[in-house]
This record gives C-alpha cells, sequence and structure tokens, in this order.
C-alpha cells in the first residue's frame, strides 16, 4: 500500500474569503478568546470537519487569528484589516497578510516577486521543491493568484465577501453616506500621465492626503500586481 504524501501548509481559500470568516469571529466574541469548535460554529460552520479546519487553518495562515485551541482570538493584523484608522492602514494591513504564509514569500522569492503568469513554473516548483502534491500545489497557486487580484480593488472586494451573508463590512469608513462621498482637496488635481514604454503609459490620480506610508504602499502594490498586469517576456 502506497503511503499518501501531504502537502505543507498552505492557504486553501483566497485572502478575501479569510477576512469574511474572521469579521464572522470578530462580530461574535470580539477578541475573546474561543476554542476551535466555537470559532467553525461563529465562522458559519456546523462543526469539526475537513472544511471547517481547513477554513480555520486559511484564517491562522494569513495572520488573522492568534492562539491555538481554546485561546484562538482575532489577532491585531486582523483588527488593522476590520477596525482600520484609515484606508491606508486598510491597504497596507492587507498587503502584509497576503505576505504572511510561508508558502507564498516563498514562492515570491524563488520568482524574485515576479510571479509567472503560467502557473507550469510555479507549479513544478511547489511540487518538486517544496514537496506539493498536484492538487495541493493547484490549490495553492488559486488561492495565491484570486487574493492578488483581490487586492487589486481592496475595499469592494472585501466589502462583497463580507455583505454575501447580509453582514455589513466592518472596514467601512464612516457611515455617513455624505461624509464617504467628500473628498480631500487632492482629489479634484489632474490626472498625472507617464509614459513607461513607447506604447505604454499609466495615469495616476490620488484622493486623499498623498503621504510616505501611501507612497510605499503604492509601491509594494505594484511589486505584488505586476505578474499580473505585465506580460510573459
Amino acid at each position: 500500500m502506497i503511503a499518501l504524501t501531504r502537502s505543507p501548509r498552505a492557504p486553501r481559500y483566497s485572502l478575501s474569503e479569510a477576512v469574511k470568516y474572521v469579521s464572522r469571529i470578530y462580530e461574535g466574541v470580539h477578541r475573546s478568546p474561543v476554542d476551535a469548535i466555537t470559532a467553525y460554529q461563529l465562522m458559519g460552520f456546523a462543526g469539526k470537519s475537513g472544511t471547517s479546519a481547513t477554513a480555520l487553518g486559511s484564517v491562522r495562515q494569513f495572520g488573522l487569528v492568534d492562539g491555538v485551541g481554546d485561546r484562538t482570538r482575532v489577532s491585531d493584523l486582523a483588527m488593522r484589516i476590520l477596525e482600520p484608522a484609515s484606508p491606508e492602514e486598510l491597504h497596507g494591513a492587507l498587503q502584509d497578510a497576503l505576505s504572511q504564509p510561508a508558502v507564498f514569500r516563498a514562492i515570491m522569492e524563488r520568482f524574485e516577486g515576479r510571479i509567472p503568469s503560467a502557473n507550469e513554473p510555479i507549479r513544478a516548483f511547489l511540487i518538486r521543491d517544496m514537496g506539493f502534491s498536484k492538487q495541493g500545489a493547484e490549490d495553492c497557486i488559486s488561492a495565491l493568484r484570486t487574493s492578488i487580484k483581490q487586492l487589486g480593488d481592496v475595499p469592494s472586494e472585501i466589502r462583497e465577501a463580507a455583505n454575501q451573508d447580509g453582514e455589513t463590512f466592518i472596514g467601512e469608513i464612516g457611515n455617513n453616506p455624505a461624509e464617504q462621498r467628500r473628498e480631500h482637496p487632492l482629489a479634484s488635481r489632474e490626472v498625472i500621465r507617464l509614459p513607461l514604454t513607447k506604447d505604454c503609459y499609466v495615469e495616476l490620480r490620488f484622493e486623499g492626503p498623498v503621504t510616505t506610508n501611501a507612497v510605499d504602499n503604492l509601491i509594494k502594490h505594484i511589486d505584488l500586481m505586476r505578474s499580473v498586469w505585465a506580460d510573459e517576456q
């Protein structure tokens, strides 16, 4: 009888889904520690099963909960996502969460931050170097690509995930629609058009204070997204 080899730990759910699950825990008990069974139930599962354990494992790997057993609680990183002080903090926290899974970091390092548009090189790396099964590699690649795409439009993606069951997006800034529509003076500045190559240009328009942290997050976001935007050369 041939023993089946388990793949290394990797999120099976995307970042948006993990945020949805941790938001349910937060809504139920805030930051109080709970046991795993209670966490499963708060997340919407009947109890312990392969699916619920996989979901909580993904939440844990993104750094959104701390502790194990009966000391499982919403993490500081999750609080920066669920109760952000600013849109800039929300974006930065989501980027930090995306870099938490060790396998995601390994992929980024292997391909020097530029993830191939094709799955084959990543799959080969995961199977041959990291010890993944074929299905485990496919699941890992899917979770990574989906999370990167979701990060391209963070507020709406996370709101959609949280609202699937009629929940309110915890990270919403302000409750007054008029206040949400009010623009910072920088929002009315002209669009900055930058040539990148002979056939490619980019347009930038900033809304809100352009802080050093905001610029740093923009650079991080570009690094994460270039494998999605750029064609293979």
